[in-house]
């Protein structure tokens, strides 16, 4: 009983049903703004375009694409953007 058990929540964790879009989408952000939260003249969203580009489902979790912008820019242009792909586990965190 103990390794049908074991065998179930490794397959739940493989799975991570729970583990939405929205959900990911929301981690990955949050995580990104905190890293910045501090620098004056940092990293964020406030650009033409930028925010989640793309989230995909993985083993263990799911993958989230995010385009940003850092410092003062010449022009709102995506040439000044960059992108960036953070990896939101099962147990929601992210890395």
């Amino acid at each position: 009983m103990t390794g049908v058990l074991a065998g179930l929540a490794i397959c739940l964790a493989w799975l991570s049903p729970w583990v939405t879009e929205s959900f990911a989408a929301a981690r990955a952000v949050y995580a990104f703004e905190k890293q910045w939260r501090h620098t004056q003249d940092g990293c964020g969203f406030h650009c033409k375009g930028c925010g989640v580009r793309n989230t995909e489902k993985v083993p263990f979790g799911r993958t989230v694409e995010i385009e940003f912008a850092c410092g003062l820019l010449p022009s709102d242009s995506p040439e000044y953007h960059r992108t960036q792909t953070r990896f939101v586990s099962f147990l929601g965190t992210v890395h």
